[in-house]
């Protein structure tokens, strides 16, 4: 019985991620189709699947993506096209940041609100969300967390330019090509080595290290791709709260990002003397102010994920001080508020459930799946460029390409063309307009075979895309096996 105990102690954890694991795929908490990716994560998926298969690699056309890529290299080597393998890794480290963020609140608060906060952003559908698209909050908020250790290992190394020195610099500029917001890591970095410089160590060289390492990162990427700025933030903070695809703004609940709204800025008010304490919160606060000028998905993930953990540390507090006696008196608000919140998070897990068991899909994923359905005939020649080159090559299977560009001339758009077969855009989109004027001024060259609401289906009359010779081989294959069959004798 004792040594029972003793194992559940030493591997409560992994048990408990198992568990997580299983109970995710097993209620459908996770698609299996490719519809509702992170294009990023998408290009990363394709550029370990490819690389396995060894096949022409999509990044030549696509782009560097970001780091996601590297932790998809085991499901590339051992499960190539397995998107399942995809979603699994992508719980993983969903709750490996939690398991990190567990530990984190516990040294600054205590091990009941830990406990309490990250059972409850274990089932909230801000992040049942991000695992599904695999989009970059857990990854941010696990870089955040180990950036901190990697911070204090260097501080107390006795080298300059140690391993530590390295690693850290290594991991400034893989968080910095996630996402703006992870810039936060390397800001409050510097602002603490300036506050707070070795005794021994010149801060002069963080400075050039960090500034080295996001230049080369982002020069190597090619910046950051399609983050619009100046958006509504509460609009962000109720999308994840809410958790099912929003079709448009009339399918927000309102409600739940303004009470997140007004709670974040109270909770980081009301932090400012552990702020001043711990880097953690430094940055996670940090990510928080840049993305109120960008913000998305990952964004409201990161203030929702603070607001739990931070405002459930206050929420215990606040109940301590009415000195009421018995549980109770003791604890009654802690549970009366857990009980509303994980009520109103497991409803939202269901309406996500629902949403995919109904395979209702966002008007981009619809306008994917109409694409899908083009391709499907192998017997016709088919290269598409698309807005969502990532997410279309994952469905479609076939030859997918950025969208041209946008030119003037008839006669040089006809020649940018002439080597696909269709395109897929988002016509209404500003920085498509130019591309959307110079397909219309084609006249008879194209053809429109569909206009959703996302976008348009744009068919190229006069290309010059043949079947590859592998194609050409399988179908003559089959041809001279129907002929065969014909002419046997019955």
């Amino acid at each position: 019985m004792n040594q029972a105990k003793e194992l559940l102690e030493k591997y409560w954890g992994y048990l408990a991620l198992l568990i997580w694991i299983g109970a995710a795929v097993a209620f459908d908490l996770v698609r299996l189709t490719p519809f509702a990716l992170d294009e990023e994560a998408a290009k990363g998926l394709l550029l370990t699947w490819t690389v396995s298969d060894n096949i022409v690699n999509p990044v030549v056309i696509f782009g560097l993506p970001d780091f996601r890529a590297l932790l998809y290299a085991p499901i590339g080597t051992y499960w190539p096209g397995n998107l399942l393998a995809a979603k699994i890794m992508s719980l993983a480290i969903a709750f490996v940041a939690v398991t990190l963020l567990y530990r984190w609140a516990r040294k600054n608060s205590d091990a009941e609100t830990a406990l309490i906060a990250s059972i409850l952003l274990l089932v909230s559908p801000a992040l049942i969300t991000q695992v599904d698209s695999l989009s970059a909050g857990p990854y941010i908020l696990l870089g955040f967390a180990l950036g901190v250790w990697l911070d204090n290992a260097y501080r107390k190394s006795d080298k300059y330019f140690g391993g530590w020195y390295f690693s850290q610099m290594l991991w400034v500029a893989i968080l910095s090509t996630l996402h703006p917001i992870a810039l936060a890591y390397p800001i409050v970095i510097a602002w603490n080595w300036y506050k707070r410089p070795h005794a021994v160590k010149s801060s002069r060289h963080m400075y050039i290290g960090l500034a080295i390492a996001i230049t080369l990162s982002l020069l190597m990427r090619g910046g950051w791709h399609d983050f619009a700025i100046f958006q509504n933030p509460i609009e962000y903070l109720a999308i994840a709260l809410q958790g099912a695809i929003v079709w448009s703004a009339a399918d927000i609940q309102w409600w739940p990002g303004i009470i997140a709204a007004v709670l974040l800025v109270f909770v980081i008010i009301s932090d400012f003397k552990n702020i001043a304490k711990d880097t953690l919160s430094q940055i996670i606060i940090a990510c928080i102010a840049l993305g109120v000028v960008m913000p998305d998905s990952n964004w409201a993930f990161i203030g929702v994920t603070f607001l739990i953990y931070r405002g459930t540390h206050h929420l215990i507090q606040f109940n301590n001080s009415r000195n009421k006696q018995g549980a109770v008196g003791q604890r009654g608000i802690v549970f009366v508020v857990a009980l509303v919140v994980c009520s109103f998070f497991m409803l939202q897990d269901k309406n996500h459930v629902l949403t995919i068991k109904h395979a209702l899909l966002a008007p981009e994923d619809e306008l994917i799946q109409s694409v899908m359905a083009i391709a499907e005939d192998e017997s016709k020649a088919f290269r598409i460029a698309s807005q969502w080159p990532g997410r279309t090559m994952l469905a479609t299977k076939r030859d997918v390409l950025p969208l041209p560009p946008a030119l003037d001339d008839k006669d040089e758009m006809l020649k940018a063309i002439k080597s696909i077969t269709h395109i897929v855009f988002d016509p209404y989109k500003p920085k498509n307009k130019a591309l959307a004027n110079a397909i219309s001024n084609l006249g008879g060259e194209t053809e429109t075979l569909g206009l959703l609401k996302a976008g348009a289906i744009i068919k190229v009359r006069n290309h010059k895309v043949r079947l590859s010779t592998q194609q050409r081989i399988d179908q003559q294959d089959i041809k001279n096996n129907s002929e065969e069959v014909l002419d046997k004798p019955q």
